[in-house]
């Protein structure tokens, strides 16, 4: 807000606002204004000129000054006149009416300095959103594919015991054919083969991947599911641990199958 202009009452001055406002009237944009006589509101918030005359009604001979607002818009910042009467009014202004300027001045200032730093963090902060939910997608990503890969062994074995049987099952597909429901079970896992016309490689360089996940069974896969629960019921937990340890050490060193065999007097 600017600082309200002081000058001696001079009627042609007078004269000349209010054929401002009937002007800025004529061409569709009429101003508000107010007018206070000794700081009481002698013409109230309005657009009209033909209300500018009445503050006279309130001029009298003890009339010390009268103040006109010329308001911006419909907002209330406002430009102020101030027209006083006699010499004595003749003066600068008050160190509190300095001071109050100076702090509404100053308060604007602050407000705007926010305001452009409440914009300079929100973008990064818009920037820094952005960044994590693309973190967020990539890790998706990973875990989709890890989740993939995953055997479906695992959520009945657990890791070190589906990676057990795998093996197991890899390098005996004879034996697992004549066990019931071992077909089902071998057939979970299959050969990643992306030529089919080449030629089979060693059966210890055949890389595995899961058929399907845990949370989509087909029939084979219940099969599967059905025969594991079946071994696992034999046994304790820490029982079917060690019967997967002995498979294991069957799967990499075939000649101690008839050597335990023989051991436990199992014929075969």
């Amino acid at each position: 807000m600017a600082l309200p202009n002081k000058e001696k009452y001079d009627q042609k001055k007078i004269d000349n606002l209010l054929a401002y406002l009937r002007l800025y009237q004529q061409k569709g944009q009429p101003i508000d204004y107010e007018i206070l006589v000794d700081g009481f509101k002698a013409v109230r918030r309005t657009s009209d000129p033909d209300m500018f005359t009445m503050f006279e009604n309130f001029v009298n001979a003890d009339t010390r000054a009268i103040e006109i607002l010329l308001f911006s818009g419909t907002s209330n910042n406002n430009e102020k006149r101030i027209f006083y009467f006699g010499e004595d009014q003749k003066q600068a202004l008050s160190g509190t009416e300095v001071k109050g300027f100076i702090d509404e001045e100053v308060q604007r200032k602050l407000r705007e300095m926010d305001y452009e730093t409440l914009q300079r963090e929100n973008s990064k902060l818009q920037k820094h959103i952005e960044d994590l939910e693309g973190e967020v997608d990539e890790l998706e990503k990973q875990n989709a594919r890890l989740e993939a890969r995953q055997s479906p062994l695992n959520s009945f074995l657990g890791d070190i015991g589906s990676s057990l049987v795998e093996t197991f099952i890899k390098r005996n597909p004879k034996l697992m054919a004549t066990i019931p429901g071992g077909e089902a079970l071998a057939g979970l896992l299959q050969p990643e083969n992306n030529d089919g016309d080449a030629a089979p490689q060693h059966e210890s360089e055949v890389s595995f991947k899961a058929k399907s996940n845990v949370g989509s069974l087909s029939e084979e896969d219940q099969a599967a599911v059905q025969f594991v629960n079946q071994v696992k019921a034999q046994f304790s937990k820490s029982e079917f641990e060690d019967v997967l340890l002995i498979l294991q050490t069957l799967a990499d060193d075939k000649s101690k199958i008839s050597l335990i065999l023989n051991h436990v007097n199992i014929k075969s």
